[in-house]
């Protein structure tokens, strides 16, 4: 194995180097992540990866695929800090939601033109962090959200669903109707938390295991990503993720209008799901990245 290794490092310096980005964006068309960083090198497997990210001036993204995989295998930390701020005070925000998304793929040149419904079923992932399926006929589609109950409180999602996608609908071209319905998968079950010791990634899906194949890489990646009761990890690998992934998440809450307990949920989150030992920097590092941080007075 090593050896192997060590061929393909080696091949790696040999191939063209890819083009620097004028505003630091880049994405991956075999992975599909989307990436805020000043090289085009990839960032969590530096020395083995074969890909080189592209920039967003050379092509743009060809779907909204990335948010769906971030979404899907991503740590739901920023769905369960949304989800309980609108227990505590619910907030029409669902059409703010759906504008901010449609900006956000502006901004990011994801090209959606085509693909409504890629792009409706992207939105609703990004947001819930639930998977999700559709039943699509003429005159509607059904969108069935599963497992919601491990993150939203019933009666929060749905609302703030319906009133976005009537926004999307309209900006989108949909003409069906669309509803939702919900599904348990996963049940009473403990969702699996994981992470990857050599591109230093946190994965959360699925029905928790002692170990899995990476959800991103799995035809190619040579690392197993192991359950977190048994393997070593800090909140600066955390931090690393936020710093480099595009700010969707951030974008979202920042439209909460009431969110002060912000801070108290993400700490206690951090803590009880996943375990990171906390500096008060760290926590005050996240809460900026996640568009948490506390407002100053105004006049300030």
């Amino acid at each position: 194995m090593f050896d192997q290794r060590q061929k393909i490092m080696d091949k790696i310096k040999t191939l063209p180097q890819g083009s620097l980005s004028s505003s630091g964006r880049y994405w991956c068309v075999t992975c599909k992540k989307l990436f805020r960083m000043g090289q085009p090198v990839c960032p969590y497997m530096t020395a083995m990866c074969v890909n080189s990210p592209i920039t967003l001036e050379n092509f743009p993204p060809e779907s909204a695929e990335w948010l769906e995989r971030m979404a899907l295998f991503y740590p739901k930390i920023p769905q369960r800090v949304m989800a309980a701020l609108l227990k505590e005070n619910p907030a029409p925000i669902g059409k703010s939601l759906a504008v901010a998304y449609m900006d956000f793929l502006a901004d990011w040149k994801i090209e959606h033109r085509g693909q409504p419904l890629q792009t409706m079923r992207s939105f609703i992932l990004i947001l819930s962090g639930c998977e999700t399926a559709q039943r699509v006929a003429e005159s509607e589609v059904t969108f069935v959200v599963t497992d919601p109950r491990k993150i939203w409180e019933e009666g929060i999602l749905f609302p703030l669903l319906k009133d976005a996608l009537d926004e999307l609908k309209g900006r989108l071209g949909v003409r069906q109707d669309i509803k939702f319905d919900q599904m348990e998968i996963i049940g009473e079950r403990d969702m699996g938390k994981y992470y990857c010791g050599m591109c230093r990634k946190f994965f959360e899906f699925g029905i928790e295991r002692e170990k899995i194949t990476c959800p991103l890489m799995a035809q190619k990646c040579m690392f197993d990503p192991v359950n977190i009761k048994n393997i070593k990890y800090t909140v600066s690998d955390f931090i690393k993720v936020l710093k480099i992934s595009p700010d969707i998440h951030s974008k979202f809450l920042s439209l909460i209008p009431e969110r002060e307990n912000g801070p108290t949920i993400l700490k206690e989150v951090l803590a009880s799901d996943w375990k990171f030992e906390l500096t008060e920097p760290d926590l005050q590092e996240i809460l900026q990245l996640l568009g948490l941080a506390r407002r100053r007075p105004r006049g300030l």
